[in-house]
């Protein structure tokens, strides 16, 4: 039984999200729609809070914070959740909180102009917004994580483009979708150069895409980069010579979020790796990725179990326990693994009462499983006890 759940994991996971929410993501879910009343700005602006499945209010775990602007642009902003969504599934980047950001048109072109090129700009008000009123909501409301990153499309490419000079300390990394880089009287791609002088106290990505609209300033924001002499600062970008202005988004955001969380992959790969039987290796290749990153980025589920579930087929019970404690470590909600140790501890012959209280303490806590779910695993542990 378990083995057979053991292989077909991702599979499960996939039908088990569908059934709790029945929207079209695999591992998210939106948590609410709601309003902030922001004071900088002087009006209101409406977000969309999306989580991983394994978010859960009462349970001191932070994640990622990933700022999507446009809200209202649905074709490109569900694109953009959705690549998310596909990579977080197929553990090619870490589950995060998303927020995105609805800008009516109104008020987009003032609050991404900036008060040098126009004395109606807003940028500086929407600066303070960001920084000011919606991240520390995050962080206090939602469980974001001081990791945050930013994709705009557009004029928010520009804008976006703009807080990687002068936010670059407070953002890990962000991503231009069809951007242009100057206005009156201003040019980010000479600006890009005073980044050279910043010290930074981790790596910050820069990912931008370019199709037929705004050619030359690929050209000249390729020749800054080429100039750059930062090695903190990873920056990258993509021309799409014949791409329309709506479609670059779509051909620039899934290489571009693989590029930023690659290292993340590559370094939590290492630990499945079968010749892998040290689990002290654990913190190294944690502490690894927050050197990178500046901040914890926890490994996948799926890395997690299945280690453990590696352990046990080799009957290395004890290494078993060890991988599925740490996997707990990281996802308490996540009750099933309490199951996964009673039977290794069951094979050692050992007395698991103490992990089957745990189980059932987590499991009526747990928010992951649907109540029918819930029956479906006390019935598995009744068949562990016989």
């Amino acid at each position: 039984m378990y083995m057979k759940k053991a292989i077909c994991f991702l599979g499960w996971m996939s039908l088990l999200l569908g059934s709790l929410w029945g929207q079209e993501y695999e591992r998210y879910r939106t948590l609410t729609d709601t309003v902030i009343a922001s004071k900088h700005l002087g009006f209101d602006k409406k977000i969309t809070v999306t989580v991983p499945f394994e978010w859960q209010a009462d349970v001191d775990r932070s994640f990622p914070l990933i700022v999507v602007f446009d809200r209202q642009n649905e074709r490109s902003h569900q694109f953009i959740l959705n690549t998310i969504d596909y990579l977080t599934s197929n553990e090619q980047m870490p589950s995060a909180v998303i927020i995105g950001i609805e800008s009516g048109q109104q008020h987009r072109y003032a609050e991404t102009l900036h008060r040098v090129s126009s004395e109606k700009g807003q940028a500086g008000q929407n600066e303070k917004f960001l920084f000011e009123e919606l991240l520390p909501l995050a962080e206090a409301q939602f469980h974001a994580s001081s990791f945050r990153l930013f994709i705009g499309h557009s004029r928010y490419g520009y804008f976006t483009s703009s807080l990687l000079m002068t936010r670059g300390r407070e953002l890990n990394g962000v991503i231009s979708l069809s951007p242009f880089f100057s206005q009156k009287n201003v040019d980010w791609t000479d600006s890009l150069g005073t980044l050279a002088g910043n010290r930074y106290p981790a790596r910050r990505y820069y990912r931008f895409g370019i199709g037929n609209d705004y050619p030359e300033d690929y050209a000249k924001m390729e020749a800054a980069i080429q100039r750059l002499d930062q090695p903190q600062v990873d920056a990258q970008g993509y021309l799409f010579p014949e791409a329309d202005h709506n479609v670059t988004p779509g051909l620039t955001i899934g290489i571009a979020l693989y590029e930023i969380f690659e290292e993340w992959s590559r370094i939590q790969a290492r630990y499945t790796a079968n010749e892998q039987k040290d689990l002290a290796i654990l913190p190294v290749l944690e502490a690894e990725i927050t050197a990178v990153y500046g901040n914890a980025l926890p490994f996948s589920l799926g890395i997690l179990n299945g280690k453990g579930w590696y352990f046990f087929n080799e009957k290395e019970y004890e290494k078993a326990i060890a991988a599925w404690d740490a996997l707990l470590a990281a996802y308490p909600n996540y009750s099933e693994g309490y199951l996964y140790i009673m039977a290794a501890q069951k094979a050692l012959g050992q007395d698991f009462s103490d992990t089957q209280a745990k189980f059932l303490a987590s499991l009526h806590r747990s928010e992951i499983y649907s109540q029918s779910e819930k029956m479906e695993l006390k019935q598995e542990l009744a068949d562990l006890l016989e």
